[in-house]
């Protein structure tokens, strides 16, 4: 039994899934995937049993972790994600550039004189959080360091969620709810309240205690945005269409 990791982003529309490169290279199956996929269904699962009315609006789900991504869920189904073709696109991560200008590529290997698999090590395993700051790919190493690249590293992550996240809203045409998740989203505040402090032209209220405390929803009463933290559970995700599998064959 397999459990694909883009397999809930395969509904988002035509349009979200297309590079502007000549066609044939769609044709031959160079598109937008996106991952995380295991980890946001079980998220909209979650949502559909804790905040019945939200799951079934707008909301942009973070995941965030080593590897960090966005994905647009309108009534519970994937519209939009920040990953691409590979696991490399979107959000700044750990140690993965995320979005990059093509053109920074190929200045590497032409001018930098860098290998194909020298870019390729550096996008994958030298960027991110661990190539800006110089210090860590681990938040919290990062916060509690006194390098001023380390602080730069985390504002250069956080305005890079609050950017792409305008995107996600623009995809659902509006937001009503916003859910942190994955190690860094479940588990650091600092990183919450530099995002919505970024989104608060929203309307989106934070309520600082509930954030400190990691509390489940950490918006304000009065919030035009419903913020909420929520663990993920990518093997529980995974169990569940494993037991649905075997039913079927069995």
């Amino acid at each position: 039994i397999a459990c694909f990791d883009t397999a809930f982003h395969h509904g988002i529309p035509d349009v979200a899934t297309r590079f502007a490169l000549p066609r044939a290279f769609m044709e031959r199956g160079i598109r937008r995937y996106g991952f995380h996929g295991i980890s946001y269904e079980y998220i909209a699962r979650r949502l559909e049993q804790v905040d019945p009315a939200l799951a079934g609006g707008r909301v942009v789900t973070a995941h965030l972790g080593n590897g960090a991504s966005l994905c647009a869920m309108l009534a519970g189904r994937s519209v939009e994600t920040s990953m691409g073709f590979t696991a490399l696109d979107g959000l700044m991560m750990g140690t993965r550039s995320g979005a990059l200008d093509p053109g920074v590529v190929l200045h590497l290997l032409r001018q930098e004189g860098l290998s194909a698999q020298q870019v390729e090590t550096m996008l994958y395993k030298q960027s991110g959080l661990l190539g800006v700051s110089g210090v860590s790919s681990d938040m919290r190493t990062l916060h509690a360091s006194a390098d001023p690249h380390a602080a730069e590293a985390v504002e250069l992550f956080c305005w890079r969620i609050a950017r792409e996240s305008g995107a996600m809203m623009a995809a659902l045409g509006g937001l009503d709810g916003f859910v942190f998740t994955a190690g860094i989203g479940e588990n650091d505040p600092l990183v919450r309240k530099q995002v919505c402090d970024r989104l608060a032209w929203t309307g989106l209220m934070l309520d600082d205690a509930a954030n400190e405390a990691n509390a489940a929803v950490i918006s304000t009463p009065d919030s035009s945005i419903t913020v909420c933290v929520i663990p993920t559970d990518e093997e529980r995700m995974i169990a569940l269409h494993t037991i649905a599998m075997l039913e079927e064959i069995l």
